[in-house]
């Protein structure tokens, strides 16, 4: 009989803790699910998907009980808010944020100085209604549709901490470029022409000195030497955002390798003392192609919009190796005679540093440019840019963000 008595005393223990056990399995459940909704919320806001962002970080708050995954999920809503520009609604989640944890600081470190001062503005206008504790205000429900998809998502153990370290974004990049000096030839083009004119007259001089002996005195010349340009730029860039994704300011090193070809080409006539002439049409063309390490700074001025200008200004150094030519062809009248003269010359830069013609052994680069990139698929970036790279540079480039 006590043996009975017993048995029917633990399964009435066991009856009545059925609902305890099934409401720890459900609690369990439920924050499994808000941990893996967090994963697909905070993976979508790092993607800068901020509309998926925002249906998974209302499934958590629909979802879980637990103040770290609101308090998680409430910044991600306010964040999310702020970068598509819905002042309101991020001003609504970051009070949701305050009233769950009211000493909530937040830095411009990590987050952009915007969201910082509507962060400090709105805890400071609801200072006395934290202090008081109020009541927060309901949360609106989750259409039946997200419900439903995000219980069947898989469960994943959530990262620790990911929107609290809004910094240290990066993004690696390719481009491409058409590189010239047309634009701005005419700041130095009188020069380069001169001092390519006077190397071919030297070398016709030094040429006519040994068929005619050393007589020959150069008096006056001419010359109508014509510069043109032509290049292309390739380079890959990994950049990095100090403060995020919403971040203006990056820093960027990149690899470079420009391929720049400078012609000259036309007459150039030297008269001699003696009344000779000797008339000749010059092509030259000076070759290099550097490759250079770079550190930029860029700057975007609307970085929370999907299409942004920017500025970039960086500086960039390498070894300065080409070859430097040129050929002639033309006459040569000595009172009633004529005879045809040619020549020509290829040296390279080392040559060149050697007979003391060149001091420069390093290629120093300068960029500036302005530029436009806009987002074209998650995470996925398209930018194009004019500007100044020892010359103009046209350049397009794909940028992936991480």
């Amino acid at each position: 009989m006590k043996l009975k008595k017993r048995s029917r005393r633990i399964a009435l223990i066991a009856l009545l803790s059925v609902p305890l056990v099934l409401a720890a399995q459900t609690a369990q459940e439920r924050e499994a699910r808000a941990a893996s909704y967090l994963v697909q919320a905070d993976d979508a806001y790092a993607k800068g998907d901020y509309e998926k962002a925002i249906e998974e970080y209302l499934l958590v708050v629909q979802t879980s009980g637990s103040k770290m995954n609101l308090s998680r999920a409430h910044m991600g809503l306010s964040l999310c808010y702020f970068y598509l520009d819905d002042v309101q609604s991020a001003e609504k989640y970051i009070l949701k944020l305050l009233e769950n944890d009211p000493q909530k600081e937040v830095s411009s470190l990590f987050h952009p100085q915007a969201y910082v001062d509507l962060f400090n503005k709105v805890k400071k206008e609801n200072e006395a209604r934290l202090k008081s504790g109020g009541a927060i205000a309901p949360v609106e429900p989750v259409p039946e549709a997200g419900k439903q998809a995000g219980t069947e998502r898989e469960q994943k153990v959530v990262p620790e901490g990911i929107l609290g370290k809004e910094g240290g974004h990066f993004e690696v990049d390719v481009h491409f470029s058409a590189w010239s000096i047309d634009p701005a030839k005419g700041a130095f083009e009188s020069s380069i022409t001169s001092r390519i004119a006077n190397e071919i007259r030297d070398q016709v001089t030094e040429q006519l000195r040994q068929y005619y002996g050393g007589t020959l005195v150069p008096s006056s010349y001419e010359e109508s030497l014509s510069l043109d340009s032509q290049g292309s730029n390739t380079g890959f860039e990994v950049r990095y955002y100090p403060q995020g994704r919403g971040g203006s300011m990056s820093i960027g090193f990149s690899l470079e390798k420009t391929r720049i070809k400078i012609m000259v080409k036309g007459p150039v006539t030297q008269r001699y003392a003696d009344g000779s002439v000797a008339t000749v049409e010059a092509d030259s063309l000076v070759e290099t192609n550097p490759f250079t390490t770079n550190l930029s700074f860029r700057w975007d001025f609307l970085p929370s919009r999907r299409v942004t200008p920017y500025f970039v200004f960086g500086l960039g150094i390498g070894p300065l190796e080409g070859t430097a030519s040129y050929v002639y062809s033309g006459t040569y009248s000595r009172g009633s005679g004529q005879a045809g003269i040619s020549g020509e010359e290829t040296k390279t830069f080392d040559e060149l540093r050697a007979e003391e013609e060149i001091e420069l052994d390093r290629f120093v680069l300068l960029h500036t440019a302005f530029g436009f990139k806009g987002d074209v698929y998650k995470g996925f970036t398209l930018k194009a840019e004019v500007g100044f790279w020892d010359g103009l540079v046209l350049r397009g480039g794909l940028a992936y963000r991480f």
